[in-house]
Formats: C-alpha cells, sequence, structure tokens
C-alpha cells in the first residue's frame, strides 16, 4: 500500500469517528430535552391540578358562605327539638288545647299564630310559669313563647300577632296580658291514661267552664260534657290531639 493510500484511510477513518461523536453528543441532547420538557410538563399539570383543587375549595366556602347569609336573612331556622313530657305536662298542655279552644289537628304546622300564642299562654298559666304582674299587666318576651311553643310542638309562628289573650307590643317584642280573671273556652277534666308500647294515650274530657255545682257536703256536679278529646305521647314527645 502505498503511503497516499494510507493517509487517505485515515483520513476517512477519522472523519467516520467524528461523524459518530457528533452524532452521539446530538442524541444525548435530544435526550435530555425531552427528559427536561417531560419533568417540566409533569411539574405543570400537578401545579395546575392543585391550583384547580384549590379554586374549588374555594368556590365551596364561598358558596357555604352565601348560602349561611341567605338563611340569615331570611330567619330561617333549624326546627326545634319537641321535649319530652311528664303525666303532669302532658295533662297540663291538654287542659292548656281545651282552655285556648284549640281545634283538632293533625301537624301543628296547621295551628295559626294566634292559636299557637293562646295554647303557650294556657300553659303557662297551668303550670305556674306567668310572670309576676307589674301595674295590673303581665308582660312576656315573645322570645320566650316563640321558644316553648318549639319546646311543645316543634313549630313557632312567623310573626307575632294580637290574641284572645295578650296584645303584642312590637317596641318592647313582648306580650302584655291584663292581670284579670282569664275564662277558658273548655275545661278539661282527665279520664285515663294507657300506655301502648312507645305511645302515651290521654283521654280527657271537655266541659264547659261554667255551670259546675255543689251540695253541703262537699260534692261537685259536672255540667254535661260537651266534648272528649285525646292527647298523644310518642316517645314521651306530642304527637296529636284528637276528638276522642
Amino acid at each position: 500500500m502505498g503511503e497516499k493510500t494510507r493517509l487517505t484511510a485515515m483520513a476517512a477513518v477519522f472523519i467516520a469517528l467524528s461523524l459518530f461523536c457528533w452524532g452521539t453528543s446530538v442524541w444525548s441532547a435530544g435526550q435530555s430535552e425531552g427528559l427536561a420538557y417531560q419533568t417540566d410538563g409533569a411539574s405543570l399539570a400537578q401545579k395546575e391540578t392543585t391550583q384547580m383543587t384549590a379554586d374549588f375549595s374555594a368556590a365551596q366556602d364561598v358558596a357555604g358562605q352565601k348560602s349561611a347569609a341567605a338563611d340569615s336573612d331570611t330567619g330561617v331556622e333549624a326546627p326545634s327539638e319537641i321535649q319530652q313530657l311528664s303525666d303532669t305536662q302532658a295533662l297540663a298542655l291538654g287542659q292548656a288545647l281545651a282552655a285556648a279552644g284549640t281545634p283538632y289537628f293533625d301537624n301543628p304546622s296547621q295551628l295559626t299564630a294566634p292559636q299557637l300564642e293562646e295554647v303557650v299562654l294556657w300553659y303557662l298559666m297551668e303550670t305556674g310559669g306567668m310572670p309576676e304582674a307589674v301595674d295590673g299587666q303581665v308582660l312576656l318576651p315573645a322570645a320566650e313563647v316563640w321558644q316553648l311553643a318549639g319546646e311543645l310542638f316543634g313549630v313557632q309562628p312567623d310573626e307575632p300577632e294580637d290574641c284572645t289573650l295578650a296584645t303584642y307590643d312590637r317596641e318592647q317584642d313582648a306580650f302584655i296580658l291584663t292581670a284579670g280573671v282569664c275564662i277558658p273556652k273548655s275545661a278539661a277534666v282527665s279520664e285515663s291514661v294507657e300506655q301502648e308500647d312507645n305511645r302515651s294515650v290521654y283521654r280527657m274530657q271537655l266541659y264547659p267552664p261554667d255551670g259546675w255545682e255543689g251540695d253541703v257536703l262537699g260534692n261537685e256536679y259536672r255540667p254535661d260534657m260537651t266534648a272528649a278529646a285525646v292527647l298523644l305521647l310518642e316517645d314521651g314527645r306530642f304527637a296529636g290531639w284528637s276528638g276522642g
């Protein structure tokens, strides 16, 4: 082999090695850029997901705040829990319903505001819960009437109104009663109490408030019964007032 041929072969080998090294460098650079792109893309996707989650949570918080504000503006209140009644309280409630002349009903929400107010006022009188009179008047805060209505029936009147027993004073947000004699529309006398599983059935006889007579021996004679009523408790809580 001549000198010229040997030099030509060495040059070809050198060029081939140079091209191989250059190709390897380009391929490595491409792989690095691709890996960096994938890493950056994953980071960006993670950031976008985190931001979307934060935005969704913030939207939920705002919606909850708006809902709470709307309930506050409209005066929406959680339903009151009906309290459990003892036998004495149940009988007093029956007497209050009779005294107020409350019609029979399937659900307390059927009663008007004055009807609910009168039952509560009579119940306070039957249980000795009426405040002391001052200057011939009894002042009873409306909030107390509302609270007791919720405890007895689980419902509360929408707006205070005047009723037979009391006048509603808007400035004082209270009911004003005259400290005088209150004549019930019906007098209730307990006839029997029956227990049926979780139900307590109080049967009551209703009489006119006047017409009672007696003799020198102390015997009392009732006037003719006008109606019979049943007060029902379930698990100790008021569940109905119906004809007997």
